[in-house]
Parts: structure tokens; sequence; C-alpha cells
């Protein structure tokens, strides 16, 4: 029976035609049809978008959380006021949520782009990789340029610290890693790659120190339960500088704004009596007067012209900035003086 006999069979049973011709071309022909060159299709696209999204946030993330512990480590008199929040997690807590997600992905991603490689080796001369990968070369290598021209930039001004020449380190590092090993593996043959060390070196390498920046970073912040508590104490705070606000206006009211460089000797009128009154006359907002954890009503003591915000804290508060606020843990109280006509 000739072949065009077989094929037509075939079609009439409901063969696809390119299954036909590979399953004629793999009985008749005495060497294997070669696969085009280029392999990749929508599905390797998504693979390697994601895969290389998930790098790019995982790199960025770790620098990131490097740079802060660093602040915290050596903090600088002379950088200005960034040091001084060295008691603000925010930054570190939403680092450590990007690594979260992102660093298991592109571990995952990567497995199933390396096992697909060694299945199918001519899916590395695919174009959408061979693309991302020199796109990826070129972001990195663009910020290794920088991290040197900034490192001789301080050097010839003279304004080298240990903490800067960490910074660089740090830079050098997460971007230097990614561009070695893609460098060294974007243009490997199948053979080559699928015996390469790089591949072990280059994740083994992440493996370590992204665990180890995140478990640094949990230990600086503490647990969810304490990022609670703290929210809870930052919600009483607030709710103080709202209260004081309020009083102020019923106090003053509108000299208060019209006269503001003058400091009165009495008041205009007596503080309000407590709190339910204060919440009654209120002129702007609408004010929680019970703590937000407890529900049970703050504390206010009237004293002459000045009164007191009494709270329980769960923990205590030590910033170097708006230092008024910085409390113990459990029962304290903040003062005011209410011929003080500036806001807390």
């Amino acid at each position: 029976m000739d072949l065009q006999t077989v094929r037509l069979l075939l079609l009439s049973a409901g063969w696809k035609e390119k299954d036909i011709s590979t399953a004629l071309a793999s009985e008749t022909l005495d060497m294997p049809v070669p696969v085009p060159a280029d392999g990749g299709g929508a599905r390797d696209a998504f693979f390697h978008l994601l895969t290389f999204t998930t790098l790019y946030s995982t790199v960025i993330a770790t620098i990131v959380l490097m740079f802060q512990y660093l602040n915290r480590l050596l903090p600088d008199a002379a950088s200005g006021t960034y040091d001084t929040y060295a008691s603000d997690f925010s930054g570190i807590r939403w680092s450590l949520a990007v690594l979260i997600v992102s660093f298991p992905l592109f571990i995952f991603l990567s497995r199933i782009l390396h096992a697909e490689f060694k299945k199918h080796p001519e899916k590395l001369f695919s174009g959408i990789r061979k693309w991302l990968t020199y796109l990826t070369l070129f972001v990195t290598a663009c910020t290794l340029i920088g991290d040197v021209i900034t490192l001789f930039f301080f050097l010839l001004d003279g304004e080298l610290s240990t903490r800067f020449i960490l910074k660089v380190l740090a830079v050098f590092l997460m971007s230097g890693l990614p561009f070695w090993y893609y460098f060294s593996v974007v243009r490997m043959e199948p053979e080559k790659y699928a015996a390469s060390q790089a591949h072990k070196t280059f994740f083994g390498a992440m493996c370590v120190i992204v665990p180890l920046i995140f478990v640094w970073g949990i230990f600086i912040v503490g647990s969810p339960t304490y990022g609670r508590e703290q929210r809870f104490d930052e919600k009483r705070i607030s709710d103080f500088r709202l209260i004081h606000e309020e009083v102020l206006n019923q106090v003053y009211g509108d000299k208060r704004y019209t006269e503001p460089s003058v400091t009165p000797q009495v008041l205009p009128k007596s503080l309000p009596k407590d709190l339910e009154s204060i919440s009654a006359n209120a002129q702007y907002t609408k004010i929680s007067m019970n703590d937000p954890e407890t529900g049970v009503a703050y504390e206010y003591i009237v004293k002459g012209t000045s009164y007191d915000l009494c709270a329980e804290f769960n923990l205590e508060r030590n910033y170097d900035y708006d230092v008024f606020w910085n409390h113990s843990a459990g029962h304290d109280c903040f003062t005011f003086d209410a011929l003080d006509t500036r806001s807390k």
C-alpha cells in the first residue's frame, strides 16, 4: 500500500495532518525530522515572563531589605532624617510580603523551565527566552555599571562610609548573580546546558541568601501578633491627636486660627468636662473615645488649664522622632497644656 493511500485512510479515520506526517516520517525515514529552531509558543512566553517578573521582584525586595538592615545596624548622623524612622517597619513588611510570594514562585517556575529544556532541548533556542534573557542581562548590567559609578563618585568625593560600601556590595551581589548565571547559560548548547553546574550554583546561592534575609526581617519586625499590637497602639495615638485638636477647637473657636501667634494667659472657655461632651460638640470629625482593642473608654482628666489622656498600651514606643508620643507598655498618660495652641 502506497503512502498516499495510507494518508487518505488515516484522514478518514480522524487523524490530523500533523500527526499523520509525524507517523509516516518515523516509519519511513532513516533519520528523525529536525525540530524548528524556535520551539517557543504562548505557553513558553507565559512561563518566561512570569519567571523573570518574579526574579525582578525578588532581587529588588532583597536589596531594599538589605538597605533597611544596614540603616539600622550602621546609623549615619549625616544622612538626614531617614534613619530617625528606624522603628517604622512598614517598608520591611512590604518587602517581606513580596519575597513570600515572588521567591517561591521564581524557584518553582525555574524548575519547570529547566525540566522543559532538558526534555525539549530545542526550546533553548526560543526567541522569547533569548529576548527576555538579554533584557535581564541589560537591566542587571546597567545596575552594575551604575553601582560602580556611584562607588567611584563617593570615593572621589571623600564621603565613603562602611554602610555605603556594604550597600554597594549588596547591589553588586544581587545584580551580579543573575547577570553571571544568565550570561553563562543563554548561549549554551543543549548538551552543555544539561551538564552545567551553573544552575546548582546560582539557585543554591539564591536559596541561601534570600531565606537568610527573610528570616532577619522577621526577627526585626516580629510576629504578625506583634504587628497587630503595634497597630492598635498607633490607633490610640491617632485618637489622642484628634481629641486634642477637638479640645483646642472647642476652647478657642476661630481665634485659634485668626490669632495663631498670640499666646493666651487664660482660656477663652473652660475645658470640656468629659469625653462625652467633646464628642457631642465635635465640629469637624467623629472621634473614637474608646480603646480600639478593648472598647473601654479612654481616661480624660482635667487639671486646671491642662488635661491628661490615658490608655493601656501594648508595647513601648521609643522613637527618635515625634518624641511627645513616646510611651511605655501598659497604662500611660499624655499631659496636654491647653494654653499651648500648637498641634501635637
